[in-house]
């Protein structure tokens, strides 16, 4: 699809980038999501402006709606933009296509791995930038740990989990967490969701057990899990999850 290409393309070039140019930690103004911009978020904004602007509307966190078309393009140009400034290894970006309010593609890209998690309606791969190599995804055995966004700020669910057994770690870049959902036990989510940290990565999801609304976020591979997180948080009557 013309779509991923121009995904694929715009994000060869802001891996290289990030991997060559100086002050790109530098902060800039406050962008539409609230948040202040790296001179990386708002370079990358304009690299994925230039590939796909030409398909529709352009949904950013940096800047909100700009553009032309029926079609909504939703893009969170660095995600995990607070890693990238600290030099934490989990940092990527996200870019959706939108048609009559439902995700057709999407690309979300792990620039600290060196990878895209590139998915349509006919594939669903991980393909690597810097050697012709590409991974089909697929549910992978339970391997005994998942991934708690914003874990720190969690009162109950936090304790819950851990009373539980339940192992996890908190990356700071919701859709690369949700891209490796598959892989991993659940992700999680707790605090306010923005449409262009997830829309790429929630698509990414659409096979798995998954519930989200403006507070919460959840998904799992397997159903025993999902049930009992879930059933936790009604029973605590957690902000109306259910």
């Amino acid at each position: 699809m013309d779509f991923l290409q121009n995904c694929i393309k715009a994000n060869y070039e802001i891996y290289h980038l990030l991997n060559t140019e100086q002050d790109l930690q530098t902060q800039m103004q406050r962008g539409f999501g609230g948040d202040i911009s790296l001179k990386a978020d708002l370079k990358a904004e304009a690299v994925f402006i230039k590939y796909l602007q030409k398909f529709g509307r352009i949904y950013s966190e940096e800047s909100g709606m700009s553009g032309s078309g029926r079609d909504i393009v939703i893009i969170d140009p660095i995600d995990g933009s607070k890693n990238f400034a600290s030099n934490i290894p989990c940092f990527g970006s996200s870019a959706a296509l939108e048609k009559r309010g439902e995700v057709v593609c999407a690309v979300v890209a792990n620039f600290a791995a060196g990878c895209m998690y590139i998915k349509d309606e006919s594939c669903f791969e991980r393909r690597f930038f810097s050697y012709k190599k590409v991974q089909k995804i697929f549910l992978t055995p339970l391997c005994g740990m998942g991934i708690f966004e914003k874990s720190y700020e969690s009162e109950k669910l936090a304790p819950y989990l851990r009373q539980e057994g339940f192992k996890y770690r908190s990356l700071g870049a919701l859709a690369l967490s949700l891209s490796m959902a598959h892989e991993v036990d659940f992700v999680l989510f707790e605090g306010r969701i923005r449409e262009f940290d997830i829309a790429g990565g929630w698509y990414m999801c659409e096979d798995l057990f998954r519930f989200k609304n403006d507070k919460f976020l959840l998904v799992s591979k397997d159903k025993g899990i999902f049930d009992k997180i879930s059933d936790f948080i009604k029973e605590q009557g957690l902000d109306g999850f259910f």
